[in-house]
This record gives structure tokens, sequence and C-alpha cells, in this order.
């Protein structure tokens, strides 16, 4: 936990790499897209290594780039959290935009849980973020945005989705958890069937996860219009959300 404590941001259990939370969902939201788990993929977000260190466990092959804003996390997470250097595994401290900008590779997935609880930084909400994402991707490749969010309140869900929509003709979401949904867009439609076909040759661990996320996998949800960076009030938005669940549970 950071900060005033009100999230988790990382975790490890004892025995598995597995959480019961919504970092599970990255090890299975990719295959909705790809059908197998991604040979590449960079973490916007990384905290102290939580789904990093699950890719190294059960995809050792897959190439990993954990981009931390905060050094001390990604030392707290070689100290606490299993973060092994690995083959494979490149740890930046870096902010999450200029890291994409600058990057000279693509990846078959980029993950977004890029969050200082309760708010993500608004220039990663874009449309403009978005399509640079997009540009950072390989041919058929998946970004997967967490969508933290108060009960029962989907407003900034619906916002990240419209930026979504803007760079990507396909968005699917996952609710995953009752203050997470997980966003999945890419060129192409992310399906639950190649999920439940992906299960049949998964690891054990992973297996449940994918079958669980194609009976979740749903069409993404309303019809606003998305941020762009010379307009994006995150902050307001979710301000106003934490007043009005604040207002009818208080």
């Amino acid at each position: 936990e950071l900060n005033e404590g009100e999230a988790v941001h990382s975790v490890r259990r004892p025995g598995t790499v597995l959480t019961n939370g919504v970092w599970d969902g990255y090890l299975a939201l990719p295959q909705s897209v790809l059908g197998r788990a991604p040979r590449s993929l960079a973490i916007l977000g990384n905290g102290a290594g939580t789904t990093a260190r699950a890719y190294g466990v059960l995809y050792p092959r897959t190439e990993v780039d954990g981009v931390e804003i905060d050094g001390e996390l990604t030392e707290l997470g070689r100290r606490w959290f299993g973060l092994r250097d690995r083959p494979g595994l490149r740890l930046h401290t870096a902010d999450a935009r200029p890291f994409l900008r600058k990057a000279d590779r693509r990846w078959e997935a980029i993950f977004v849980d890029a969050y200082r609880q309760p708010y993500i930084p608004f220039y990663l909400t874009t449309v403009e973020f978005f399509r640079l994402a997009r540009q950072r991707l390989e041919p058929r490749g998946v970004v997967i945005v967490n969508a933290g969010h108060p009960d029962d309140d989907t407003r900034l869900e619906e916002v990240l989705a419209a930026g979504l929509r803007s760079a990507f003709p396909h968005v699917r979401r996952d609710p995953i958890r009752r203050r997470n949904t997980l966003l999945v867009a890419s060129d192409v439609v992310p399906t639950a069937a190649r999920m439940r076909a992906a299960a049949r040759r998964a690891p054990p661990p992973v297996a449940g996860l994918l079958r669980d996320g194609a009976a979740r996998l749903g069409p993404a949800l309303g019809d606003r219009e998305p941020y762009r960076d010379d307009k994006a009030p995150v902050e307001w938005l979710i301000d106003r959300s934490i007043l009005d669940y604040a207002a009818d549970n208080g």
C-alpha cells in the first residue's frame, strides 16, 4: 500500500504468483486477441513487479519491459516481492508516456496500470496517448488498461473506453473486480472463444483465469466524448465520483 493506503498496488502470496486480484487478468486477457501469451510486453506502472514476476514464472520466454516512475518501488520489489533480474526482463525508472514516445521498439502487448490512488495521470487518459500506444504495438497487438472506480460508478471507465475507441476499432471490457475493470483494445476483435481455446493449452494456474475471463468479457460501456491533451479533467471526474459515493453512503 502506498500513500494513504487506500489501494493495494502490489501483492505477493506465498507459493503462487496468482493474486486473486486484478493483476491476474493481465495473464489472461491478452489471449483474447493473440490466442496465446504475448511474446513481448510493456507494463506501464510496474509497481513492485506483481505482473512482471508472474510472467517470469508462467511465461519465462516473454520479454518484459517494466516501467515505473518511482525507483524506490522497484527496489522494494527486488527486496520483498520476488522481483528478480532475469533474461528478458528490463526494468526502467521512467514516466510512462515519455518512455513510450522515446521507445525505438514495439511490443505485442502494452499494459497501463499507472495510478496514484485514486487518480490516473491525465496524460494517460487521452486520445493522443492511446494513439501513441497503438504506434508502439506490433501488428495485431493489444492494449489493456486498468480502470479503477468507486462502486457502481463507470464514468471514468467510459471516458477511457472512448479514448481507446479513438485509436482502436475494437474495445471490450472485463469487470474483473468490484472496483476494477480491465479494458482491452486492439485492431483484432477480442473474443471469449480465443480465451477458451487458449485455456486448453495454458499452464494450469492460467487455464482457470482464461475460462473465468471469457465468461466476463463483453462490450465496452458508454458513448462519452474522449479526453484530449488540452482538456482532460480526470481529477474533477474522480473527485465527483468520490463525493457522490460519500453522499449516497454517508
